[in-house]
C-alpha cells in the first residue's frame, strides 16, 4: 500500500522548471519524504534506526533546525522521523582494505558544506580531472577535481530549498586527512571557486531544466552520473567538462526508478555554467537499446576515444560498453557498441560477431553483470550492476571498475582492456546499516596516478543522506 502511495506521490510531483534561483520542494516535505522512502537503499536499515544502542539526537536536531514559519506537514514529518544511525568515526576501519576517511557534504567539519553552501544533505558525487592546467600567476590552482551530485537540500530530511543537482570543485592533493572544498567566489568572475554560487554562501543548480531541449520533459528530477573533461583547443580554458546525466521519471520501490532519458551537458567555463546538446539524448527506449544506457561511467584512456559504460536505470542491471572519438562526444548517432559476440539460433540464424557496431545500441551485450549467476538461483556477490565509476590504474595497469551489487555491497572489478574480459567481483566493503552506494572513484589517488597503492573514492549513505570519502588500500584487496 505505502508503495502505491508513493508511486502516486512521484507522479503528482511533476519537476518544476527549476532555475539558478534556490526553491522550496515542490509539494509539501511530507512528498519528499514518501520518495525518500521509495528511493531509500536497503529495505533491512529501518530496523537498525529503531536499535536503542544506535539512537541519536538526529530527531531533535530536525524539529530545532525547524522555526515557526516551517509548513505544518514539515514539522510533522520532523517529530515522526526516526533518530539514525551515524557512520563510524572518521578514520574507521570498515573491511580489511577498506576506511571511512571523512565526509564530503553534510554540516559535518571540516567543509561544513551547510554553512557555506546551503548544504544540508546530497548525493552521488561523481569525480573528474578538469583537464585544465594550472596557471603560475595566480593565487588559485585551475587544475582541479569536478564533483557533481544529486538531488540537494537545504534543510533535513529533503527538506529546505531543494536544487537537483550541484557542483564542487577540489585542488586537494592530500586525501589521506579528507577531501576539501575551498570557499567559494562571489561576484568576482573566479570559476575556479568551491562552487558555482547563487549568492554568497549558496550553491546554485547547474543543470537547468529550462535549458533542456524543445519538448523533452525534466521528469522528477536531473541526476548526474558521470563527468569528463576533453581537450578542446580554442575554447576558454583550453577544455571542456561533459556531463551525463538522468531525467528521472517516477520513483519505484526501493533500488527501482524509471527514467525518461539521458543526456549529455557540456561546459567549456570549469563547470560555472552548463548547456545540452539535444543531439546527446537517448530516450529510454528497449527496442533501440538505448534503454541499456539510461546511467554512465566515462573514461578517456588517450587513445583518440572516450569509452561509456552504460547501465539501465534502477539498481539491478547490467554493464554495457560504448566508445565515441573525443570530438563527437555529443553525438549519439557517432558512437559504436560492443558486442560480445551471439552465436545465434538454429543454424547460427541471427548470429552477430564480437567486435564494434556503430550506431546501433541494441547489439551491445553485457560486459560484466546481469546474467552472472550462482547455484540454486542465486546472485553472486557484484551480480548486478548499480552506480559506477571507471579509470585507469597505473599502479594495476589495468582498469579498474567500482559498482553496487543487488546486495549494496561495493564491489571492485579490473580489466587490461575497456571491454574487458573484467574479472570476478571483489567484495570491498559488504552492505552497511544505512544503506550505501554510488562508488565513485577520485581520479587523483595515487594508486590511480601511479605514485602509491591507495585508491579514494566517494560513497553516498542513504541514511545520513550525504557524502563520504572512502580508502581503500590495493595490496588488501
Amino acid at each position: 500500500m505505502v508503495m502505491g502511495v508513493v508511486a502516486g506521490v512521484a507522479n503528482w510531483i511533476a519537476g518544476p522548471a527549476v532555475g539558478v534561483a534556490p526553491i522550496a520542494p515542490p509539494e509539501s516535505p511530507m512528498a519528499w519524504t514518501l520518495l525518500a522512502f521509495a528511493r531509500r537503499e536497503i529495505d533491512g536499515f529501518v530496523s537498525s534506526m529503531t536499535d536503542a544502542s544506535s539512537r541519536t539526537d538526529a530527531a531533535a536536531v530536525v524539529a530545532t533546525s525547524l522555526d515557526s514559519e516551517t509548513p505544518v506537514a514539515a514539522r510533522a514529518v520532523a517529530d515522526a522521523v526516526p533518530a539514525r544511525p551515524r557512520f563510524p568515526t572518521p578514520g574507521a576501519q570498515l573491511s580489511p582494505s577498506t576506511s571511512f576517511v571523512d565526509w564530503v557534504t553534510g554540516n559535518f567539519q571540516p567543509n561544513d558544506t551547510y554553512a557555506r553552501y546551503g548544504i544540508w544533505g546530497t548525493d552521488v558525487g561523481t569525480m573528474w580531472d578538469n583537464g585544465i592546467a594550472d596557471d603560475p600567476d595566480t593565487p588559485i590552482n585551475e587544475h582541479q577535481v569536478l564533483i557533481a551530485f544529486g538531488d540537494t537540500f537545504g534543510g533535513p530530511n529533503m527538506t529546505g530549498t531543494w536544487r537537483l543537482n550541484t557542483l564542487f570543485r577540489s585542488s586537494d592533493l592530500t586525501l589521506a586527512d579528507g577531501l576539501s572544498v575551498p570557499d567559494g567566489q562571489w561576484l568576482n568572475g573566479n570559476m575556479f571557486g568551491g562552487s558555482p554560487l547563487w549568492e554568497e554562501n549558496y550553491a546554485r543548480q547547474i543543470i537547468l531544466p529550462e535549458r533542456l531541449p524543445s519538448g523533452l520533459p525534466p521528469g522528477v528530477t536531473l541526476i548526474p552520473t558521470a563527468g569528463i573533461s576533453v581537450p578542446t583547443p580554442g575554447t576558454q580554458f583550453g577544455a571542456t567538462q561533459y556531463l551525463s546525466f538522468m531525467s528521472v521519471k517516477q520513483w519505484g520501490a526501493a533500488g527501482q526508478w524509471s527514467t525518461n532519458y539521458s543526456a549529455m551537458a557540456y561546459s567549456t567555463d570549469n563547470g560555472e555554467n552548463w548547456y545540452i546538446a539535444p543531439q546527446s539524448v537517448r530516450m529510454n527506449d528497449p527496442l533501440s537499446g538505448n534503454a541499456n544506457f539510461q546511467q554512465a561511467a566515462l573514461v578517456r584512456p588517450g587513445d583518440g576515444y572516450v569509452y561509456s559504460y552504460g547501465t539501465p536505470n534502477g539498481r539491478q542491471g547490467a554493464a554495457y560498453l560504448s566508445r565515441v572519438a573525443e570530438k563527437d562526444i555529443l553525438d549519439v548517432s557517432k558512437y559504436d557498441y560492443y558486442s560480445k559476440g551471439d552465436p545465434g539460433g538454429w543454424f547460427g540464424w541471427g548470429a552477430t560477431p564480437a567486435g564494434w557496431y556503430r550506431n546501433q545500441p541494441a547489439k551491445a551485450t553485457p560486459v560484466f553483470g546481469g546474467a552472472e549467476r550462482g547455484t540454486c538461483g542465486l546472485t553472486k556477490p557484484g551480480g548486478q550492476v548499480s552506480e559506477m565509476s571507471v579509470q585507469y590504474n597505473k599502479t594495476l595497469q589495468k582498469y579498474v571498475a567500482m559498482h553496487g551489487d543487488q546486495s549494496n555491497s561495493i564491489v571492485l572489478r579490473t580489466s587490461d582492456t575497456p571491454e574487458g574480459p573484467w574479472t570476478e567481483p571483489t567484495v570491498l566493503l559488504a552492505q552497511q546499516p544505512g544503506g550505501i552506494y554510488a562508488p565513485m572513484m577520485h581520479p587523483w589517488s595515487p594508486s590511480t596516478m601511479g605514485t602509491g597503492t591507495d585508491l579514494y573514492w566517494n560513497l553516498s549513505l542513504w541514511s545520513e543522506y550525504n557524502v563520504m570519502l572512502m580508502r581503500t588500500d590495493l595490496t588488501k584487496v
